[in-house]
């Protein structure tokens, strides 16, 4: 009888591992047919931008991101940052007046960013084309506007830019650093190259001001993004991604933050699980709208590590003659294997990478602990990021 019930959980295992894999092993070489962009110095529509930067309880990098975020090539009467400063310290307050920035400073009982937002969207009379919204230690590449000006000259709804590691300090930083990029290649390169919308990231990316506008002001949610990204694609609006306009961002450096991180993320995932599997049915028998369908798929989706994790125990299984899949299970953990190879860029082949790779089982571990702690984690409030001040690993592509 146990031997039955064994022999039904292993089955189990089998088709979740097999759809997971599956999914990501079709994108990752889907990344092959996405077309570079050809940048062209002549552009016939200089779009007005206003950079978004919501700042909580942030004073040790807002300073720091504020001045670096000015260095832009293009126009500087084409674009405005607004830094939203959430309950930061008078002098820092005092500081950022200084600056040549519109400054909001809000406080609320209960913080998130989707009210620094929108706050700060009801407050901006001024007429812009689009919002670039950055999170408080991202960094615009020095073209990075000029860029995305390119790839928005035909009234384009939304963009995603490539969002990268600022820093390598630690090895979870390499690690988490990698992880990004594996997920831009499935995501984000691998989507647009198969003609599927790209995956929404909580920052680095560049909307219509107006429709952004009318959008998010119903949404009040710690989880915003993932919010954001359903109702744009359940408005069939097309989510774009320039993998050459580079967005850097800090990675999580120590184990403790790792883990809060990743008990936020994972949380959002399985916000209104099972309304948006059912509504990603209705969307694609009804409306033919793929984009979202494939959306709701992705909520069936394990995070990356625990994929790796599952799958690579899973595989192990050969070496016991009591189980029937064992093969089968080695099989998929080679395709997991191959698939991450595949959105690693070659800057992290090196030693560093490997004695990062050494953590592995202990950040398999805390994405465990971050999953039983997640229950309820992206609807009672918001799990803030503790954010170092780090510079030394961001250049300027006019200086590189």
């Amino acid at each position: 009888m146990i031997r039955y019930i064994l022999f039904g959980i292993e089955f189990l295992i089998v088709i979740y591992l097999t759809f997971n894999i599956f999914y990501i092993t079709i994108y990752s070489f889907g990344a092959f047919f996405y077309r570079k962009t050809k940048f062209k110095a002549n552009v016939k529509k200089y779009n007005k931008f206003a950079i978004l930067i919501p700042a909580y309880k942030s004073d040790e990098v807002i300073l720091n991101t504020t001045l670096e975020n000015l260095k832009q090539s293009y126009n500087k009467d084409y674009f405005d940052l607004i830094v939203i400063a959430d309950s930061l310290k008078d002098e820092t307050l005092e500081k950022l007046n200084t600056f040549n920035i519109n400054l909001i400073p809000v406080k609320f009982e209960v913080s998130t960013k989707a009210k620094s937002l929108n706050t700060a969207l009801s407050l901006l009379h001024f007429k812009y084309d689009y919002c670039c919204v950055l999170d408080v230690d991202n960094i615009m590449e020095y073209k990075f506007l000029e860029k995305i000006n390119y790839r928005l000259q035909n009234n384009e709804i939304v963009v995603q830019a490539h969002r990268t590691a600022k820093n390598f300090n630690t090895s979870f930083a390499v690690l988490d650093g990698i992880s990004e990029e594996i997920n831009n290649n499935i995501f984000r390169k691998g989507h647009i190259g198969l003609g599927v919308a790209s995956a929404l990231i909580g920052s680095g990316f560049v909307i219509q001001f107006d429709y952004f506008k009318k959008i998010l002001l119903n949404i009040d949610s710690p989880v915003e993004d993932k919010e954001l990204e359903i109702i744009i694609l359940k408005d069939k609006h097309r989510i774009l991604y320039e993998n050459d306009a580079l967005v850097y961002d800090e990675k999580v450096a120590s184990s403790d933050v790792f883990m809060n991180q990743r008990r936020r993320w994972i949380a959002s995932q399985f916000v209104d699980f099972n309304k948006i599997l059912f509504d990603g049915i209705i969307e694609l028998v009804v409306k033919r709208n793929f984009d979202f369908f494939d959306k709701a798929m992705q909520k069936i989706l394990l995070p990356r590590v625990l994929l790796l994790g599952l799958s690579g125990l899973s595989a192990l299984t050969i070496f016991f003659d009591f189980f029937h899949y064992g093969f089968f299970f080695l099989v998929l953990f080679s395709f997991c294997i191959l698939s991450y190879i595949l959105g690693i860029p070659s800057k992290y082949y090196n030693l560093k990478t490997l004695m990062a790779a050494l953590t592995l089982p202990k950040a398999i571990v805390l994405m465990i602990v971050a999953l039983i702690k997640s229950k309820g984690a992206a609807r009672k409030t918001f799990i803030q990021t503790k954010h170092e001040l780090i510079i030394d690993a961001v250049k300027e592509e006019g200086e590189s």
